[in-house]
């Protein structure tokens, strides 16, 4: 994969078609994530005339990227595995195409430090729940911790933040942080962003009952009992009940038409 599928009249669509590539890529000739990473940062041209703080988290993603692809593939996941993070960086680098983050130089390094924790979120993900507030999460960004030396303040703490906040419970005051609230790049709105990013193909009517199958399997593997309702209709519509999109990118997308249109 080399380029990213930009269809501003339909985003979601060139979105889809990107995902839908590497889904068939995944059982046999995968890109790997590093292509997929480069492919994100190309799209958004963070290699063209970057600062210093931009190719420094630019650098820490691909390096994100090679070391999740090196991790031991029989260990991971049914869900939150290396196609997942290809999803979500894919995902990501559209909705920042949406805002136009190229466009304005004050919005390069938000746009790079949210791509770097799209990469960075899930890394080495045991798969299951959390047991406690931020234990996953803590988890993947203390594994990556090995790759943020160059990574300049206080764009650490922030990655390292947005990482920790993919946590779901910590989601729907992620939201009420920016209710409200006009879009500017900051901290909340880019954890909204990723949050989105997150979840985003799991809500979408082409993807995302694979995506609920996947779960039910990893979570069967860890012996978590929710595995056996996640995939019902049920428990998809209890999933897209639970979620809400509120950025300007994913209304773009046309997400939350597409949760109302599979729970009708």
């Amino acid at each position: 994969m080399k380029t990213l599928p930009l269809t501003p009249e339909r985003w979601f669509d060139g979105l889809a078609q990107a995902c839908a590539e590497l889904r068939r890529s995944w059982s046999q000739d995968w890109p790997g994530l590093p292509a997929v990473a480069q492919t994100c940062i190309t799209s958004l041209a963070l290699d063209v005339r970057a600062t210093a703080e931009v190719q420094a988290m630019t650098d820490f993603t691909r390096a994100v990227a090679l070391g999740m692809e090196a991790l031991p593939a029989d260990d991971e996941p049914s869900y939150h595995n290396r196609l997942h993070t290809a999803d979500v960086m894919l995902t990501i680098t559209t909705m920042l195409h949406v805002l136009g983050p190229t466009a304005d130089q004050a919005a390069r390094p938000w746009a790079a430090a949210t791509l770097a924790a799209a990469a960075a979120h899930d890394f080495g993900h045991p798969g299951g729940v959390n047991q406690q507030r931020f234990d996953i999460e803590s988890r993947s960004w203390r594994s990556v911790a090995q790759y943020a030396a160059g990574l300049p303040e206080p764009w650490r703490d922030r990655i390292e933040s947005l990482i920790l906040h993919t946590d779901p419970q910590t989601v729907p005051d992620n939201h009420a942080q920016v209710a409200e609230q006009a879009f500017a790049w900051n901290q909340a709105w880019c954890q909204v962003l990723l949050n989105e990013a997150d979840i985003l193909l799991s809500a979408s009517a082409r993807f995302g009952p694979d995506l609920s199958q996947a779960l039910a399997q990893e979570w069967q593997r860890v012996g978590f009992a929710a595995h056996a309702t996640v995939a019902t209709p049920a428990g998809r519509a209890q999933f897209l009940r639970s979620i809400r999109f509120s950025s300007p990118a994913a209304l773009a997308l046309a997400m939350p038409e597409q949760v109302a249109e599979q729970l009708q």
